[in-house]
């Protein structure tokens, strides 16, 4: 081939060469790639305005591209990449932010359904309490089926617990007497008299109550006019002469140091209804006692009284809870009693307990004869301190025995009731003004008719015992 041809074709390669499209850069390949791929679709959901930016850079490398700047056209596609790599990050984030707005709207959907479950759980739950109350009120008010005729050792069981029914009944129509007082001078309605007001001829305003226990014991089997409703005595009607553990509690109230200013929110002395309520029932005791006094007689085959005796202390019961009810204001909740007994039991020498009456301590061993030992009168000082604390609160000394007493020893146990009383009334000593609120204290004889152990084993020493009984003023 000549030279002018080898030339000439030279020539017409290079302006071939000149010609020819540029090469695309291999960064717009995988570009393209990346915008086919699940994270591109993931970023353009959940991170518009990022894919929308990478998708801007990726035009203008095609741009680039097609005015030949190869350069450009490179680095706008490597930034392209990298856009939507920030893309998918930001789609990741925006992700994980919808799953979490999601699951806190299942939970807040989870949370109103279990309340709506609970609530309904709690309106089953009433209805249920309803009707066990409903239950529980029909049972009570079926009549109670007469206990029937029994054998002779059957009777003498039923015997000694309607006597042992018959002193419950009487402290607790006892504690309603106390709670009901009324202050000294206070006027009374429809003729009662009240309860600090001198009876059996005790003396009006004594401090000493051994007149006016050992006056009622004298006068056993004497009748208490009726027009007396706020008395406190036991049973009135003593067939207790037969019955010598009967309770004889003091028919003048030991201790007239304002006891209605402990009360604030007692129950209204006056009440009519209420002096009614315990009149009936103090008249149920003294039917009661006529009956057990000829259950009692030997040889005389009279059924015990055991119904009667259920049906007095129910009544005595009912009585105390309407005097409480009328002493407990509204405005607050009741808890007298339950600060009481923690007070109590904190100080951990005293075990006391809880009854219908009240709060109970026991103590055992306080006489050395009839007179109270050193250690059994620093333990009632000590009981006195806490009386003083909590002058709303009516004491009940209640002497229990081991055994039965006569009519002849029943001064000398009256005697022991005194010395307690005159221990644990924190004004004894003092002037009025000195203790303005303290608490009413009254004793009552309990006899034997009320035992922890059997009175005929060798323990039967224990049933001798004082309980100091501070009498709850307001309902639980």
């Amino acid at each position: 081939m000549s030279a002018r041809r080898l030339a000439a074709v030279a020539v017409a390669g290079v302006v071939l060469a000149a010609c020819a499209p540029i090469p695309r850069p291999a960064v717009l390949d995988e570009l393209d790639h990346v915008r086919a791929g699940a994270a591109a679709a993931e970023s353009k959901r959940y991170a518009p305005g990022a894919f929308a930016r990478a998708e801007k850079l990726r035009s203008d490398a095609l741009a680039a591209l097609d005015q030949k700047d190869r350069a450009g056209a490179q680095i706008l596609g490597e930034q392209a990449v990298a856009a939507h790599a920030h893309a998918h990050a930001i789609s990741r984030v925006a992700r994980a932010e919808a799953a979490e707005a999601e699951a806190k709207a299942q939970r807040s959907a989870g949370e109103a359904s279990l309340a709506g479950l609970e609530a309904e759980q709690a309106r089953v739950a009433a209805e249920v309490d309803a009707l066990d109350m409903r239950i529980k009120v029909a049972r009570d008010a079926q009549p109670v089926v007469p206990s029937g005729k029994a054998d002779a050792d059957r009777e003498k069981a039923r015997l000694a617990a309607a006597r042992s029914l018959a002193l419950q009944a009487r402290l607790l129509c006892g504690a309603a007497r106390l709670l009901t007082a009324s202050p000294p001078g206070d006027p009374q309605p429809d003729g009662a008299q009240s309860s600090a007001a001198p009876s059996d001829g005790a003396q009006a305003g004594s401090t000493q109550p051994s007149a006016a226990l050992s006056a009622g014991a004298q006068a056993r089997g004497a009748q208490p006019g009726a027009a007396q409703p706020n008395t406190a005595q036991a049973g009135a009607a003593q067939a207790g002469a037969a019955q010598p553990s009967a309770a004889q509690p003091s028919a003048a109230q030991p201790n007239t140091a304002q006891p209605g200013a402990a009360q604030p929110g007692g129950a209204q002395p006056g009440s009519a209804s209420l002096a009614a309520q315990l009149d009936e029932a103090t008249a149920a005791i003294k039917k009661l006692d006529a009956d057990l006094a000829e259950a009692g007689v030997a040889g005389r085959a009279i059924p015990a009284p055991i119904d009667q005796a259920s049906r007095a202390r129910a009544g005595c019961l009912a009585a105390l809870t309407a005097a409480r009810r009328a002493a407990t204001p509204v405005t607050r909740a009741p808890g007298a009693g339950d600060a009481l007994l923690a007070e109590l039991s904190a100080a951990g020498t005293w075990s006391p307990v809880r009854d219908d009456r009240g709060i109970v301590v026991t103590l055992r061993g306080l006489f050395a004869g009839n007179a109270l030992t050193k250690a059994g009168e620093a333990r009632l000082r000590d009981l006195s301190r806490v009386a003083a604390a909590h002058p709303a609160f009516p004491v009940a000394v209640v002497v229990h025995t081991d055994r039965e007493i006569s009519a002849r020893e029943e001064p000398a146990w009256a005697a022991r009731a005194d010395a307690v009383v005159r221990a644990l009334d924190p004004a004894q000593g003092a002037s009025a003004a000195a203790a303005p609120q303290a608490p009413r204290i009254a004793p009552f004889l309990a006899g034997s008719a009320a035992p922890v152990v059997d009175p005929g084993g060798s323990e039967r020493g224990r049933n001798a015992r004082v309980e100091i009984v501070f009498v709850t003023p307001e309902t639980l």
